[in-house]
């Protein structure tokens, strides 16, 4: 499907039946350039990567399987460049990067339960924040072997809460050194994936709050969920697997830095509507507090789900548009970037068109993961939008 001048809406309806209670989910996704939708999934090369990922966590996690890793792997395959998608079967360089992006995909959602187990815990803030830092010391390359990293107090503290977790960072200690020694990147070069991938665990706790509600206030809410819903960390990989480094004077630019944001905003609230039912029921059936924007909105506003839902979309509608806007102006306006060296306007311009492509595929991706199994049809229908401005 191409969409490059074209505005759409992606519409979706279905009744959501929990008990004798039932709710109507349904709105517009806003769809137009850069999301895209692709006419044939190469299911092919998906199973190949589900069968390497699984047979490598088995070989510490044993119970791992095959349909707990499909869904990672989906992800994984469509929040990247396009070029690995179509061309990894015939470029093994390309595979060994959707390997290793796709075993630490399978980590990040493994260890993140781990700690959505502990929620409500009186241990839950001390545990994420040994966690995030586990992690980030992993990534950092503190540890030379896998003896060292067990004899780290911090892997203790961890362990004696979940022992799955101890389990997880000995496989991401493995994918640390992959990185290192297959792509090249120093310690220095990671710094920002070290960080970015920590913030995702030690960003659960806000202020010692171990129960979410610092998330009903929507200004908390929205910014931490920059860091925990893990896509701005995952596209620091990307950079590195693609062997783009962004200086920091490239950072400090305030409109790569909002590509960033929003980039790392879009997927994460598409996951809010199309895991919704999945993690209403895991609220039923447990009693825990999820970090879902539909959920803490009702609980802020006292709203029904029906708007909280409207709500949630029209938010990720305005998104996407301002992200359209910025990037079909940004490649005709390079006063946008006087400040910047050529070189570093190259480096603007690829990890921004970088961003484009994660997040092209990101609906489709979403709808095919077994994790969510939200059954969601999408109705494609032409729409009209409005400048730079709100309306849509």
């Amino acid at each position: 499907m191409t969409l490059q001048g074209n505005f759409l809406h992606a519409a979706f309806a279905n009744t959501l039946y929990l008990g004798s209670r039932s709710v109507d989910l349904k709105g517009k996704f806003l769809f137009c350039w850069p999301y895209n939708w692709e006419d044939t999934v190469n299911w092919e090369t998906i199973q190949m990567l589900i069968r390497t990922v699984t047979d490598w966590a088995q070989t510490r996690l044993s119970a791992t399987t095959a349909e707990r890793v499909q869904s990672h792997v989906v992800f994984a395959f469509y929040h990247c460049p396009s070029t690995w998608r179509h061309t990894c079967s015939e470029d093994p360089k390309l595979y060994d990067k959707l390997v290793l992006y796709s075993k630490i995909m399978h980590l990040y959602y493994e260890i993140d339960d781990t700690t959505e187990e502990e929620e409500g815990n009186a241990h839950h803030a001390p545990y994420v924040k040994s966690v995030g830092a586990m992690v980030t010391k992993i990534l950092q390359y503190d540890f030379k072997t896998q003896e060292e990293l067990k004899g780290d107090k911090l892997y203790r503290s961890i362990t004696q809460i979940s022992k799955p977790a101890g389990s997880l960072m000995e496989l991401l200690h493995d994918c640390a050194m992959n990185l290192k020694e297959h792509f090249g990147v120093t310690k220095h070069l990671g710094q920002y994936f070290s960080r970015q991938s920590g913030y995702i665990y030690s960003m659960q706790s806000w202020c010692g709050v171990n129960n979410q509600q610092h998330y009903l206030n929507p200004y908390t809410q929205y910014h931490l969920r920059q860091f925990t819903g893990g896509i701005c960390a995952l596209q620091e990989i990307v950079f590195l697997l693609e062997g783009i480094h962004v200086p920091r004077s490239v950072r400090d630019n305030p409109f790569w830095a909002r590509c960033l944001e929003v980039a790392g905003f879009l997927p994460t609230r598409v996951n809010d509507i199309i895991s919704v039912e999945k993690e209403w029921k895991q609220v039923k059936q447990f009693g825990k507090a999820v970090d879902n924007v539909v959920f803490h909105y009702m609980d802020a506003t006292n709203c029904t789900f029906e708007q909280a839902v409207t709500r949630g979309l029209g938010e990720h509608n305005l998104a996407l548009k301002e992200f359209h806007d910025f990037l079909k102006f940004s490649k005709n306006s390079p006063e946008l970037l006087d400040e910047l060296t050529d070189e570093e306007k190259d480096i603007f311009t690829r990890s921004t068109s970088i961003m484009a492509e994660y997040v092209s595929c990101g609906i489709q991706g979403q709808l095919l993961m077994r994790r969510y199994n939200s059954g969601l049809e999408l109705t494609f229908e032409s729409c009209t939008v409005y400048g730079l401005g709100p309306r849509v």
